[in-house]
Formats: C-alpha cells, sequence, structure tokens
C-alpha cells in the first residue's frame, strides 16, 4: 500500500506545480528560476544526507546515472518547459506532459527486455490520453507562431525526460532515490546557473515573495519531496506504469480549482477523467483481479 499512497502524493504534488512554475514565469528568467528552485531543494536534500549517513557512490556507473539525469531530465527537459511557459499557458503545458508515457513506452520497448509495448496496452495510452485531452479541449487558445513553438519546445522537454526514465530502470548498481534526486540537482542545477551568469538573468530577475515564494514550493515540493518519491516507484513498477501520474495531473488541477477556486467541473471534464482511469485499469487490470481476488480469499 505504500506504493500506492507514494504515487497519489506524487499527482497531488505535480498536480500543482505547473500553476507554480506559470506564477513566477513572467519575471523570473527560466535558467535563474530552475537554479533557484534547485538550490532550495538542495539545501533540504544534504542535510538529510548528511544526517542518515548515506554514501554518495563515485564509480563510473553512478556518475554516467547522475549525468544522464541531471543534464537530460533536470536540465534540458526543465529547461525546455520553463522557457515555453512564457508563450502557452500551464494547463496546455499539462496536457502536453501527458504524452511522457508514450515516449517512455517508445524508450522502454527499445531498451527494457521486459517492458514490451503490445496492442493492449498501447490502447490504454490512448485512452488515457483522449481523456487527458477532453478535460482541457474546452480552453480557447489563440494559435499563433509562439504557441506553436511552446507546444514543440515542450513536446522536446518530454522526450528529454523520457530517456533517463529507462535508464535508470536498467541500472544494475545501487541506487539510492535521495541520493539520485540530490546529485542530478547538483548536475542540472550546475548547468541552470552557469546558463544564468552568461545570458545575465541576475539582471532582469524580480526578486519579490512572490516570486521566491513559487521557487521555494517548487523546490521543497516539486523538487526535492516529488523525485524522491518518482525515483522511488521507478525501482518498483514498470516505467510506463509510473508516467502514469502525468494522466491524473490535469484531474488534480482541475479538483483544486473546484475547491479553492470555486471552479466548475464540467460533464466534459468529469468524461475525460472516466477515460483516463479507464486506461489506467486496461493497462494492467490482470495486477487489479489478482488484487481483488487475494482480498476475496482472506475474506474467507
Amino acid at each position: 500500500m505504500k506504493k500506492y499512497f507514494q504515487f497519489l502524493t506524487l499527482c497531488l504534488i505535480w498536480g500543482t506545480t505547473f500553476a507554480a512554475i506559470k506564477i513566477g514565469s513572467g519575471s523570473t528568467p527560466p535558467m535563474l528560476g530552475l537554479a533557484l528552485r534547485y538550490l532550495i531543494a538542495l539545501l533540504l536534500l544534504f542535510p538529510i544526507i548528511k544526517i542518515t549517513r548515506r554514501k554518495i557512490p563515485c564509480d563510473g556507473a553512478s556518475i554516467r546515472l547522475y549525468l544522464v539525469v541531471g543534464i537530460l531530465s533536470m536540465g534540458l527537459s526543465y529547461l525546455c518547459t520553463y522557457w515555453s511557459m512564457n508563450y502557452i499557458p500551464s494547463s496546455l503545458s499539462s496536457i502536453l506532459w501527458a504524452t511522457l508515457p508514450l515516449f517512455n513506452g517508445i524508450f522502454a520497448h527499445l531498451f527494457v527486455l521486459n517492458e514490451r509495448m503490445n496492442l493492449r496496452r498501447l490502447l490504454s495510452v490512448l485512452l488515457a490520453l483522449v481523456g487527458v485531452t477532453l478535460i482541457l479541449s474546452d480552453q480557447r487558445l489563440v494559435f499563433s507562431t509562439e504557441v506553436l513553438i511552446g507546444c514543440l519546445v515542450v513536446l522536446l522537454g518530454v522526450v528529454f525526460a523520457a530517456y533517463p526514465n529507462v535508464y535508470i530502470k536498467n541500472f544494475r548498481g545501487p541506487m539510492d532515490p535521495l541520493i539520485l534526486t540530490a546529485t542530478s540537482l547538483v548536475v542540472g542545477g550546475a548547468m541552470h546557473l552557469v546558463g544564468a551568469l552568461v545570458t545575465g538573468q541576475f539582471a532582469t530577475m524580480t526578486w519579490s515573495l512572490r516570486n521566491v515564494g513559487a521557487a521555494a514550493y517548487l523546490g521543497i515540493f516539486g523538487s526535492a519531496a516529488a523525485f524522491f518519491i518518482y525515483f522511488s516507484l521507478l525501482q518498483q513498477f514498470e516505467v510506463v506504469k509510473v508516467s502514469f501520474v502525468t494522466f491524473l495531473t490535469p484531474v488534480v488541477a482541475s479538483v483544486v480549482g473546484l475547491i479553492f477556486l470555486h471552479e466548475t467541473i464540467t460533464l466534459q471534464e468529469i468524461f475525460g477523467i472516466l477515460f483516463i482511469f479507464s486506461g489506467l485499469f486496461m493497462y494492467d487490470f490482470r495486477k487489479y483481479f489478482r488484487f481483488f481476488n487475494r482480498l476475496q480469499l482472506k475474506r474467507q
């Protein structure tokens, strides 16, 4: 049950991060915003590593793992997402990120022997993707060249994020999710800090409570907590199944809007949610049946 609680927690956290990114995107340069976010996360993670006396592996395989995750996921993927948020709504960014299971499935099919994509699994991913599209399709977007470029850049970021998931799954050495989170954030943070210095982003940063508060939330919850949970789940679930969290984040956003922003959930959104959960069930329905059968046997 612990891993399912972690999955739910991750959905709740990442369901709010797109809005937090959007809050600071107007007056926070992307690379500086990411460097600040990762610094805040590391100020939390490294004391925990020190207190728990964890050792950071420095062998060649581990260093390659840190670099792959740090450069591709924490570095390039998030840079694409942050940059594009200046041109597209946060909700549109979240629906584009819902394509992550498709790219994960392609990479897993190519590089992970026991995670081949069959027709049923492909249909389940597409079914869930239809659900996300239904939830957000009633928004009126003025399509322009900037919006098109922003969408393409987000999709590029999703591709950058997909391969490290498969690389982690194939990693044969010991892998502590907390260590991997911290070391990959160091790599990604260093990239963004150097980029911010070279491009003069410190001069254009607006140091307001709103911007720093958004970075703090994204650092503590969206980075330190979320990636620790995500990497932990990758050790327990298949790559594509873990990435289904990107389908549930728009659902979380709709519920948050209903409760805290007094927004309404339309019939179209309800149908979208039903499509999403249908896709989740179809992806691995045999395990759900086995779970309920075990419950019935225990009751007898």
